[in-house]
């Protein structure tokens, strides 16, 4: 019976492909570029099939096919093509170039130009580089993109703060932020203005915007790109398009991923047993006897390892849904999101619920339009002091705490070691007893009408708003350290911002003679702004549970705090945009602000800036010449104009009252008094920009590159300037001094391979960027604000001749081997020798020099993106060289003089006797541990390179009538570093968007290594 099947099977088998091979026809052809040269290697597959061809070195080819078949020409750098067999049996195919990178379309301000057009330096991401992987803000997305471009991440906590420098920070106290400009609303990411302060980590203003709505991001970077924001362009801009709904596509689309986070990348500190021999020799080194026996250590064993206690495993889940389509006279989006990220430190979390609505709707017979762009989004977050350092603060607690001690002592109650006899805590009460929850709501968006009054020329009249309601609660109960010194604490602190604009703008365009294209915009805006904000304190309250206790409950209520700020913003721009037969061209542009933020008689400043474009790839002697078989896109870019920087607090112009209490006729009484002289001359700072850049495009526009060179020099810098203390005050706010940003870009993508069964391209960025102070002006030399009061260090150094945020102090050079050597420095063997500048003997501040610089020689970021089939795969790399970091926390929990707990390999490490060759001092109670942490010894290299992130997906073949496309994938975030800093991780910032304290490591929160599976579905 066997045989019988076997045969039958084999007959059908032959009779079909006898079918088969009767129906096909052998065919041949050749494949053209639009010179009639033949293009080798050009893919010809059946449509629908996985069966093909390429062509030979001439462009021939042969395949077998079907009349009915469909034949697919394809080559990178060419528009594909479909040709139906039909009866033919030879085929002639002329591919055209693919000149839609050329025509895309890129947002500039108030506008949008051709790339091709571009005369300013601008980097584009698209929707799909943010999708790659899961983020909570948008700024996150940005990071490594687009080069010239500083992402970063200053808290690793849910909902974090994020810093943002394009091109170097242009200024040493104001804010240096880029402006962002979402769907034309422009806002400032200030995250103490959004946020309800306290004293914790910095929230992160952006997070409240859900990064999966944006279309396409552009970072304006030069005077040709900025100066159309005026005074508040120095800082680079983000433009932020939001997705919209399209003529004739009704699509449903889902987007969910699920993550689970672990921390990354650990510290190791002593355990219970080497804790306690590290304590017996600091015992001995003040002339005591040792703490602990042998026979205790042995029993104390591993002890508590206090930061495995207060962290844990977080999470991440993200969903999104949309609805996008429309008519010819209506196109919509509604987009509706939820994001729940649990941190890796236990009681951290972030949430944020929201929608977004784009509506456009055409009227007046197609004459006008009328566009809203509106989002709603609710945030919440629960936070435990990190980032700061301090009492209660968690991180540096966890490592620095004495493991010899449990969690909860015998009763079950948390145990309160001590913090080197400093002050009692528990991390872990720390993280579970304290309630430090924030909510914000934030409504934003604009309502615009456009009139198409005439072919090329519209005018645009449209209304938005900014609006931002925050509150926290805050409680530690008597488990934590400040309730127990308080009797428990209440706080509740509330913030409302209202900002409101109007803007008004008139755009023409046309060619206006052939050859001659002319783009002009005109424009009138205003913007106001007012935030409010009020907290209240009561102490001395009755109860440990949250949910019992009011403000009126405490015995002990504190002074309430509130406070208003108002600034307003007057603005006139123009832009011209001119085109000479798609060779030339120029771009010239002008704004005049005003504002109220400044002096009388500074209230208005004009910011204009030129550029000039040479496409050389469309003159004739370049098309004639060699260079045309190599280039499709030869283009010499170059401008210069002057931005502002106005982003300081109001009101410093002029002087301020304050309360003051005073005795009169021997009675306390209430008064005020002024706080600060007034300067009606302050203004904006103002920076020049150069750029000068080229745009190429060649291989059949499979390669391309774009190099910039730039300076950005910033004067009239907004300092406070020491004055004689006769006038009643120490400082006032002076315009003095200027510094300088000067540096090279490069970007370049290459796509390898384009075909509808494979394809392959590589992008990367790479950026240089040197910072200098160039004169302080009437200022003198200052150290900025200390990180940390307690572990006796100073802020930067800023002085002429070196960059923003370099650090200042002893330069450590060894050890000390004998007592005589160390005697004139009141120092014994195996204390620290610094370099003594002035010879004179001692260390003093006479020998501080500068033992380090946080700013980056370079950064770069490479990207892969790779498609087979129905597969796909991204990986994300990116870089930081030549910067150092200050680990601060090291400088406590590594300097072998104190009692906290010390990392894991200062038993080893520390000088001995029998050890001289050590890379650490001796351990010993009795020494000088402030001038060891004012060395560079905790100066690191914080150069790294990561592995951002690895995503495989597969779209699963199943297209019909109700699902439009299916996609599974897993990728990992931050899957490993190579670095050799010795903290957490190297990319930190302690002082969040400061610009002088940058690269302090102090109580970090620990950045995660995240694994993500998603699911991309449209119906």
């Amino acid at each position: 019976m066997h045989y019988y099947l076997r045969y039958l099977f084999t007959v059908c088998l032959v009779v079909f492909v006898g079918f088969t091979a009767f129906a096909q026809t052998p065919l041949t052809g050749r494949v053209a570029d639009e010179k009639n040269e033949g293009i080798p290697g050009a893919s010809i597959l059946i449509k629908g099939t996985t069966r093909g061809t390429i062509t030979d070195p001439q462009g021939s080819f042969s395949i077998n096919a079907a009349n009915e078949d469909v034949l697919v020409f394809s080559y990178l750098g060419y528009e594909t093509q479909e040709i139906t067999v039909g009866n033919r049996t030879t085929f002639s195919v002329k591919l055209n170039p693919d000149v839609r990178s050329l025509q895309e379309v890129v947002v500039v301000g108030y506008g949008t130009v051709k790339k091709s057009d571009l005369t300013g330096s601008v980097s584009s991401i698209r929707s799909e580089a943010i999708k790659e992987m899961p983020v909570v803000s948008v700024d996150q997305a940005i990071q490594s993109r687009a080069p010239g471009v500083q992402v970063t991440q200053t808290s690793a906590a849910p909902g974090g703060g994020i810093s943002i420098r394009v091109r170097g920070a242009n200024s040493i106290n104001s804010g240096s932020e880029p402006l962002y400009v979402i769907d034309g609303f422009p806002m400032y990411p200030d995250n103490d203005a959004i946020g309800t302060s306290g004293n914790r980590r910095s929230t992160n203003a952006m997070a409240t915007i859900n990064p999966n709505e944006i279309e396409s991001i552009e970072i304006l970077k030069d005077a040709s790109a900025t100066s159309i924001y005026g005074s508040r362009g120095a800082n680079g801009v983000v433009l932020i398009t939001t997705k919209r709904g399209k003529e004739g596509q009704s699509s449903v689309d889902y987007e969910g991923s699920y993550s689970v986070q672990n921390i990354a990348r650990n510290i190791d500190v002593l355990n219970g047993a080497e804790y306690a021999r590290y304590i017996n020799l600091l015992e001995q080194s003040q002339g005591g006897s040792p703490r602990y026996t042998d026979a205790q250590i042995s029993q104390i064993g591993a002890g508590t390892n206090w930061m495995d206690v207060v962290s844990q495993s977080g999470r991440l889940s993200n969903h999104q849904l949309s609805f996008t389509g429309g008519t010819k006279s209506m196109r919509y989006a509604f987009v509706g999101n939820y994001l729940d990220n649990k941190g890796i430190i236990q009681n951290t979390f972030f949430r944020r619920y929201g929608f977004r609505m784009n509506l456009d709707n055409d009227f007046l017979n197609g004459k006008a339009t009328l566009s809203n762009s509106w989002s709603y989004n609710r945030t919440g977050s629960s936070n435990v002091p990190t980032d700061r350092g301090g009492p209660g603060g968690i991180i540096i607690t966890a490592l620095g705490l004495d493991p010899t001690i449990p969690v909860y002592n015998q009763s079950g109650q948390y145990n309160y070691p001590s913090y080197d006899q400093r002050f009692t805590i528990n991390p872990l009460a720390e993280a579970l007893q304290g309630y430090d929850r924030d909510n914000a709501n934030r409504l934003f968006g604009t309502s615009a009408i456009t009139f198409h009054i005439l072919e090329g020329l519209n005018f645009r009249t449209s209304l938005g708003a900014d609006v931002v309601s925050a509150s926290r609660n805050t409680f530690y109960n008597s488990f934590t350290f400040t309730g127990r010194q308080y009797d428990r604490q209440l706080e509740k602190a509330n913030r409302n911002v209202t900002n409101l604009l109007n803007e008004n703008i008139v755009t023409y365009n046309r060619e206006i003679l052939p050859g001659h294209t002319l783009d002009v915009t005109l424009g009138y805006t205003y913007q106001q702004e007012r935030n409010l904000f009020e907290a209240n304190t009561t102490r001395g309250l009755p109860s440990d549970d949250v949910s019992s206790v009011n403000m009126q409950n405490g015995s002990k209520p504190q002074i309430p705090v509130s406070g208003r700020t108002d600034w307003e913003l007057q603005s006139l721009l123009g832009r011209i945009n001119y085109n000479l037969k798609d060779r030339y061209l120029m771009t010239i542009t002008v704004r005049r602000d005003g504002s109220s933020k400044f002096g009388p008689n500074n209230k208005w400043a004009t910011f204009p800036s030129a550029a000039l474009g040479w496409r050389v790839g469309n003159e004739e002697f370049f098309k004639n010449s060699f260079m045309s078989t190599v280039f499709n896109e030869f283009k010499f870019r170059g401008s210069y104009g002057l931005t502002g920087n106005s982003q300081i607090p109001v009101y410093r112009s002029v002087s301020g009252l304050v309360p003051y209490n005073y005795v009169f006729d021997g009675t306390l009484v209430a008064g005020y008094a002024p706080n600060r002289i007034a300067n009606p001359d302050l203004k904006w700072e103002t920076t020049s920009m150069l750029n000068i850049g080229l745009d190429m495009e060649l291989l059949k526009n499979r390669l391309s590159f774009t190099v910039d060179v730039f300076r950005n020099k910033t004067t009239d810098l907004l300092l406070d300037v020491s004055i004689p203390q006769s006038t009643g005050f120490n400082t006032i706010m002076l315009n003095s001094g200027s510094l300088l940003n000067k540096g090279v870009e490069f970007s370049s993508t290459y796509k390898i391979a384009s075909s509808d069964a494979f394809s392959w391209d590589v992008s990367g960025n790479v950026s240089v960027l040197r910072n200098e102070i160039i004169d302080l002006g009437r200022s003198t030399p200052f150290f900025a604000n200390s990180t940390s009061g307690h572990l006796g260090v100073f802020g930067s150094w800023v002085e002429a001749g070196n960059p923003i945020g370099v650090w200042r102090g002893y330069r450590y050079v060894g050890l000390f081997q004998t007592d005589d050597e160390g005697k004139s420095y009141s120092a014994l063997a195996g204390y620290p020798k610094y370099e003594d500048v002035n010879g004179d003997g001692a260390y003093t501040a006479a020998d501080f020099v500068k033992i380090g610089d946080p700013n980056p020689k370079f950064t770069w970021g490479l990207n892969s993106n790779a498609k087979f089939k129905n597969f796909d795969l991204a990986i994300f790399f990116r870089g930081v060289h030549g910067n150092d970091v200050r680990n601060l926390q090291q400088s406590e929990m590594g300097d072998g003089v104190q009692k906290i707990n010390q990392i894991s390999t200062i038993l080893q490490d520390s000088w001995r006797p029998d050890n001289p060759n050590a890379s650490r001092p001796v351990i010993d109670g009795r020494r000088d541990f402030i001038s060891f942490r004012r060395s560079s010894y905790f100066i690191q290299d914080g150069s790294f390179i990561r592995l951002q992130n690895l995503a495989l997906g597969y779209t699963i073949p199943m297209q019909n009538k109700y699902i439009r496309n299916a996609r599974v994938y897993v990728s990992g975030q931050n899957l490993f570093l190579i670095t050799k800093y010795k903290g957490f991780d190297p990319e930190v910032n302690n002082q969040g968007q400061n610009n002088l304290n940058r690269g302090d490591d102090y109580d970090a929160y620990p950045r995660a290594r995240m694994y993500t599976l998603g699911v991309n579905l449209g119906l």
